[in-house]
């Protein structure tokens, strides 16, 4: 991740002006303490930890309201971190989440996961298309987004949302620490 000691006031992102936004089926917003149980419990699923590669091995409710209170709310306050709800639009519930990193003048590195029991909606597209429009608003060029190799469902979520792969499959550091062999997409905006 980038560090915060790289943006300077004028260039870092207000993310509050640019959310939330919708397509009238999802709705990509901010975290409430509403959300944490099931961001919780979403965390739990084996393709999440597999593919997600987020910062802690478990997470529960409690771990996640204390982290909303914290380096989430930091990271939108200072325009370092956006993590974000994936809701449905009407009652919004708790659908998946995404995560805005890596925060530079130009744009940002896309990360997100959808809980099990969502996924096969198009949920993953909709809330890309709506990364879209939340960088167009703080007027970002590009995004940028990675996958291991073989999350060949993120890879066509990806595609089909308009991101281009960038070169072939090399060893990387995952955002949470572990040597995977990435694949990096990015769109311009």
């Amino acid at each position: 991740m980038g560090h915060p000691n790289n943006m300077t006031q004028q260039t870092a992102p207000d993310f509050l002006t640019a959310l939330p936004v919708s397509d009238g089926l999802v709705t990509v917003r901010t975290m409430s303490d509403a959300d944490a149980q099931a961001y919780a419990d979403g965390t739990d699923d084996a393709q999440v930890q597999r593919f997600a590669h987020l910062p802690l091995e478990k997470y529960t409710a409690q771990i996640v309201r204390s982290m909303l209170h914290g380096v989430i709310a930091d990271g939108l306050r200072n325009g370092t971190l956006a993590v974000l709800t994936i809701a449905d639009a009407n009652s919004q519930a708790f659908l998946g989440s995404m995560v805005l990193f890596d925060i530079q003048p130009e744009g940002a590195e896309l990360g997100y996961w959808v809980a099990p029991e969502h996924r096969g909606r198009g949920i993953s597209g909709r809330a890309l298309r709506l990364s879209k429009k939340i960088a167009r608003s703080l007027g970002w060029k590009r995004l940028h987004a990675r996958t291991v190799q073989d999350n060949l469902a993120s890879e066509k979520v990806l595609l089909a949302a308009g991101f281009v792969q960038q070169g072939p499959a090399q060893a990387e550091q995952t955002p949470a620490g572990k040597v995977e062999m990435g694949v990096r997409y990015s769109i311009e905006i």
